[in-house]
């Protein structure tokens, strides 16, 4: 299930991000919250940053919110992977989108490479400051009704 987690950061900080329970993408359990966190939070940097900051061109879809792995998302998850291997912890391309554990980790967000679903969070922070939407995980759950639910869920439990 999607949810919520903690980044504490190497500089002293601490932020809320958004975090998969299971992997998303080629060979994966692809549980249906997790993927349409996936997919919202593809529209939310796409609404805020353009399609070229996840490194899609004009040839691929961002897939839509509804929570299906279907060839639009595993298509966006590979593309994105690919033009942005350098960012990404990872030797080569695997296009799974895996869950990070941030318990007892301080992370140096401002250091490559960072897992996917790191890099993605990075990303909806700066979406969330063109958009002028204040923390994007909130934002998120507004996007689509089951979502918000996942999330909710995830930080009553």
């Amino acid at each position: 299930m999607a949810r919520f987690d903690t980044i504490e950061t190497v500089q002293g900080g601490t932020e809320m991000a958004v975090n998969l329970t299971n992997a998303v993408g080629t060979g994966s359990p692809n549980q249906r919250s997790d993927v349409l966190l996936i997919q919202a939070l593809f529209k939310y940097i796409e609404k805020g940053l353009g399609r070229s900051a996840l490194g899609l061109g004009p040839d691929y879809n961002i897939p839509a919110i509804s929570g299906v792995m279907d060839a639009d998302t595993y298509s966006a998850i590979g593309e994105f992977q690919i033009a942005n291997i350098r960012q990404l912890l990872m030797k080569r391309f695997d296009g799974v989108i895996h869950p990070a554990n941030y318990k007892g980790r301080k992370i140096n967000l401002f250091k490559r490479p960072l897992m996917s679903i790191t890099y993605l969070h990075l990303l909806a922070k700066d979406a969330s400051i063109f958009q002028g939407s204040g923390e994007y995980p909130f934002q998120l759950s507004r996007m689509n009704e089951e979502l918000a639910f996942a999330l909710d869920a995830a930080l009553i439990g």
